[in-house]
């Protein structure tokens, strides 16, 4: 009788944590999920032939309005204050815009053929190392793709977002924008796929695409381009 007790309290027991790892799980997806729609929302803003150019045109107030703006069209929610990883994600949005306004990254990409100007991508990293540094390094987000469509090397992808993106996203029968997730050593990790688009294609499409990459590559609208991939500690 004891036994049984025992045993039925073990089931019980088990049962409950089941739970409150499946609640943490999807809640970390949410997150995580978030974090990819506001750093697009944010994005696609800089995909801009007069602030590419010239970012001191920026508008800090209207670029803060729209990134929520397209946050909340995209996600179909309300851009939560209260969530603090969203909101370190925000400020660094913000902090990363204000320096391109004011000039700090002149002479940051000084050669190449797009010497100087403020790409959507290098928005995208910038903003994502700014991220780390306020998360403590508990938090990660960032842009990755295949070794054969990398540009910047600091972007390469690591053991595991290799294996997703050539095994996943670039098998023809991976339903598309579908997002993989999963816990590993490094905690929860979660990669959403993006694919070439009308922006896209001026750079990475044609005679720019061959010339930008590490093979010579002419992206096609639709194809797979890369993903960003968030860590949560």
């Amino acid at each position: 009788m004891i036994s049984y007790k025992k045993n039925t309290i073990l089931c019980v027991f088990a049962i409950v944590i089941s739970i409150a790892n499946t609640d943490v799980f999807s809640n970390n997806r949410e997150v995580a999920t978030d974090l990819t729609t506001l750093l697009r929302s944010a994005r696609s803003i800089t995909v801009n032939k007069a602030t590419i150019n010239d970012p001191s045109v920026f508008n800090i107030r209207y670029f803060v309005s729209k990134t929520k703006s397209n946050f909340e069209k995209s996600a179909g929610k309300e851009f939560d204050e209260s969530n603090i990883l969203l909101g370190q994600l925000m400020d660094s949005i913000v902090f990363v815009i204000k320096n391109a306004k004011e000039g700090k990254y002149e002479g940051k990409w000084a050669t190449g053929n797009y010497a100087n100007m403020f790409l959507p991508a290098r928005f995208a990293r910038l903003t994502g190392l700014k991220f780390k540094e306020l998360t403590g390094g508990k938090a990660i987000i960032r842009l990755t793709t295949s070794n054969q469509l990398l540009v910047n090397t600091e972007n390469k992808p690591d053991q595991w977002e290799n294996e997703v993106i050539e095994q996943k996203f670039r098998n023809p029968s991976w339903p598309k924008n579908k997002i993989h997730d999963n816990y590993t050593n490094d905690g929860f990790r979660l990669m959403l796929p993006e694919y070439y688009n009308e922006g896209c294609l001026s750079c990475h499409g044609g005679e720019n695409g061959k010339a930008i990459h590490t093979d010579p590559v002419e992206g096609h609208l639709g194809e797979f381009g890369g993903a960003i991939s968030v860590i949560i500690k």
